[in-house]
């Protein structure tokens, strides 16, 4: 019977779930619901200094946003210090590992001469020549030390990698590795707390792990964790290192020098922003995997259909701004007037429009004008203003070319009469077409020049959807009245 797939998603909550984390959960995410498996959440914060609560909530918020659910979680490693102290002392028993008391001062000499030597800048082991009686004394008087993992002296260490490189590319010298740090510093009665790769192991091992999707930064880790994994005699899992997201020629980072703050590598900020989770979980997926007909517009569950681990690619991606824009504008597109209605109106209500003034059908009746145009959720409240706050000033454009036009009272005074004396049957996009075509020909004067003066009026701006579009929206009041105060200014500037 094949094993039930087993992957999970353990991020460090040391600030917001960036655009690179999200690529790995998504792909562990898919793996694990395409193999009818187990997804984990896990949050690594044993590092107290830098792990903040506020951090984990962010994860959390992010994960839901995305619709990245899980089957088991969240565990939080600061809740599972008894477990990693009882491996520790595992590993202590077995002799795979001693305690060092060596100071960074020490440490940086030690490299300083190796490099000097032109040697490999591994531990020398110095601390592993002391006397038992020496390192108990030193523990017992209270003397900080932290605990490194005993390297075999022969062999190589094999790592189980499905993506990056080759076979023999995987099989790592333990000469090469050096006798690695699995804790911090800590005293007798008070332990130091582990780091990541021994709790890393250790989780995944209990949380029986099958395969692990993860950045390509962390392969040099992997030969110590694979010498854990055989220390403890637990089963090592199939790892898959994604490339690493490159943008502007380097890796994608918040902490970048030439970091643009309108380009935030943080998905919540993304999300404030007006991005779609599907389009970013669209667009990251194609950041180290391609589909099978090279479409790059997909569904999630066109994604999820379709994924596998051999159409991955080895090369580092580019994080392109255009192509996230406008794979957010294909699914916001694709999205009903209704749904669209429920996405913008908290980006509505923040710019401080009223969406009170007008009933749920006129509301989907604006996303459907604007949609074609708005590429973000973001950008709706600018684009729709004009419905819910009358314009007081006009382009100036727009001014000086239709305003200025001899015949633009006389036409304003009488598309006002002319809207006034409809019927309310008659209040519908296409009927308003008909009686504007009308009067536009019972005016003598050109579409050219009258649709301008028009538009102007009732939006302030030389552009816009059609006409009768926005008047079947502003109804017959809003739209006399508006031509009417467009006729004031024009008064006024005589």
């Amino acid at each position: 019977m094949a094993k039930q797939v087993r992957t999970r998603f353990a991020p460090s909550p040391t600030g917001s779930l960036h655009l690179g984390g999200v690529r790995t959960a998504f792909f562990n995410w898919l793996y694990a619901r395409q193999n009818g498996g187990v997804f984990v959440l896990r949050i690594e914060d044993t590092d107290a200094e830098r792990s903040t609560e506020e951090s984990s909530k962010g994860i959390i918020e992010s994960m839901k946003w995305l619709g990245l659910d899980w089957d088991e979680g969240p565990f939080y490693q600061s809740q599972r210090l008894d477990i990693y102290f009882e491996h520790l002392k595992k590993l202590a028993d077995k002799g795979a590992i001693y305690p060092a008391f060596d100071t960074p001062e020490e440490l940086e000499a030690m490299r300083e001469e190796a490099r000097r030597a032109k040697k490999n800048p591994i531990y020398d082991r110095r601390a592993l020549r002391l006397s038992k009686d020496e390192v108990q004394h030193r523990i017992d008087s209270g003397e900080e030390f932290v605990w490194r993992f005993k390297v075999p002296d022969e062999g190589y260490t094999e790592i189980p990698e499905l993506l990056m490189g080759t076979q023999d590319e995987h099989k790592i010298l333990n000469s090469t590795i050096g006798d690695f740090i699995i804790t911090r510093p800590g005293t007798k009665d008070k332990p130091g707390m582990p780091l990541y790769n021994f709790a890393c192991v250790v989780d995944d091992a209990l949380m029986k792990i099958t395969h692990v999707f993860r950045g390509m930064e962390h392969l040099p880790n992997t030969p110590k964790q694979v010498l854990m994994y055989n220390a403890f005699g637990y089963e090592v899992p199939q790892f898959i290192h994604m490339p690493i997201i490159m943008k502007n020629n380097k890796k994608m980072s918040k902490r970048d020098p030439d970091y643009d703050p309108r380009f935030p590598v943080s998905i919540l900020e993304r999300r404030d922003l007006g991005y779609l989770p599907e389009a970013t979980l669209n667009f990251l997926a194609l950041l180290g995997w391609s589909h099978p007909e090279s479409q790059e517009l997909l569904t999630t569950e066109e994604i999820l259909k379709t994924f596998s681990v051999d159409r991955l690619n080895k090369a580092n991606p580019n994080f392109d701004e255009d192509k996230y824009m406008h794979t957010n504008a294909w699914h916001l597109k694709n999205k009903s007037d209704a749904e669209l209605v429920a996405l913008t109106k908290p980006f509505m209500e923040k710019a401080g429009l009223d969406l009170s003034m007008y009933d749920e059908k006129n509301l989907e009746r604006m996303m459907a004008m604007e949609k074609e145009r708005c590429h973000t959720l973001a950008q709706f409240p600018e684009a729709l203003s004009y419905f819910f706050v009358a314009p007081s000033t006009y382009e100036e454009k727009g001014v000086e070319k239709s305003f200025k036009n001899e015949n633009a009272d006389k036409i304003l005074e009488s598309a006002a009469s002319m809207i006034l004396g409809l019927a309310d049957s008659d209040m519908v996009k296409e009927t308003i077409d008909a009686k504007l075509a009308a009067f536009v020909e019972a005016s003598g004067i050109k579409y050219g020049i009258v649709g301008p003066i028009l538009r102007l009026a009732l939006t302030g701006r030389t552009r816009s959807p059609g006409l009768h579009e926005v008047i079947e929206v502003l109804g017959k009041t809003e739209t006399a009245a508006r031509l009417q105060s467009a006729r004031k200014f024009i008064g006024s500037l005589a």
